[in-house]
């Protein structure tokens, strides 16, 4: 009877002490976003004026106007010629750098529009150097460089 007491016990031992043994790994409870996604940023470039908006849609789009009516106002007080009529679409690239300063980046126009105006990439540039700071775009609780691209329509 002792015998197979003994022989039970040390059995029961075996069996449960493997549990002593094994590594515990422990659980994070916060999981990490590793992905980032580089093309989207959490908030959108803000004119000034824009931030008081609460959607932040509609302060993408007051921005985006904003943007086009100062460049519009500085296009306006330059006297530009144009033997044919005009009623086009350029698109600007403009860069927005993680203190808010814009830039142009680069101007798409057909070749019929740059033979009319050849000189309007330097009055689109110095437009966009008449603008306020604006705030920068935000990624993750942090200001980011943007580059977005606005379509700008010249008629005359």
């Amino acid at each position: 009877m002792k015998q197979r007491l003994l022989i039970l016990f040390c059995c029961v031992f075996f069996f449960t002490s493997c549990d002593f043994f094994q590594k515990k790994e422990f659980v994070n409870a916060t999981a990490i976003d590793t992905v980032i996604d580089f093309n989207s940023v959490d908030v959108f470039p803000l004119f000034p004026t824009c931030d008081s908006i609460p959607s932040q849609e509609k302060q993408k789009i007051c921005s985006q106007i904003k943007l086009s009516e100062q460049i519009y106002a500085s296009l306006s007080t330059q006297e530009i010629i144009s033997t044919d009529k005009l009623n086009d679409t350029i698109l600007i690239k403009l860069n927005i750098d993680n203190s808010g300063k814009v830039s142009l980046s680069s101007l798409i126009a057909n070749g019929h529009i740059n033979q009319q105006i050849p000189n309007l990439d330097s009055l689109i540039e110095s437009g966009i150097k008449k603008l306020p700071l604006l705030k920068p775009a935000i990624k993750r609780g942090m200001p980011v460089t943007t580059e977005f691209t606005l379509p700008i329509i010249v008629k005359n």
